[in-house]
């Protein structure tokens, strides 16, 4: 396997591979020949000779490639670890509404707490369902133990 095309290559030279990492960072936007030049103090004949001879243009587009890929796996891995820990959150939530519930004497009020406490985490689950699977055992589950509780709060659906 060879080395990544944004990390100094064969034959290049440390100012050439400085330039370049300078060159490279400057990000899609604001990546020119001109301000990498800047950046490092040197002049742009010499900047567009390296960048020809070691090809920065295609090398910058690998990084950029590279860092959407990282960041969306990033993003995807946050948004995975925090759905489980919301998950996890409100079923312990839906659980112990549900025995509390269980506990209230027959026709007694559960306090506005409890409701307002349902309604949160009711919301906060609509918001976690995987909408690709809206069949699924554990949305069917949770769809029955949210409906269950509602009776038991008195609530129509």
């Amino acid at each position: 396997m060879g080395v990544d095309p944004w990390m100094r290559q064969d034959g290049e030279t440390d100012p050439a591979y400085q330039a370049f990492a300078a060159y490279r960072d400057l990000g899609s936007a604001d990546r020119t020949l001109g301000e990498a030049a800047r950046g490092v103090g040197k002049s742009l004949g010499l900047i567009k000779r390296w960048s020809f001879t070691h090809n920065w243009v295609e090398r910058a587009r690998a990084f950029d490639q590279h860092l959407t890929g990282v960041t969306t796996e990033s993003y995807a891995v946050m948004v995975r670890k925090t759905t489980a820990q919301q998950s996890a959150l409100t079923d312990k939530l839906f659980s112990r509404l549900d025995r509390n519930l269980d506990l209230l004497p027959e026709g007694a009020n559960p306090p506005k707490a409890w409701t307002d406490a349902f309604a949160a985490a009711a919301r906060a689950r609509t918001t976690l369902l995987d909408y690709n699977k809206p069949d699924s055992p554990k949305n069917t589950e949770l769809a029955d133990k949210i409906a269950s509780i509602l009776d038991k709060l008195g609530v129509e659906e």
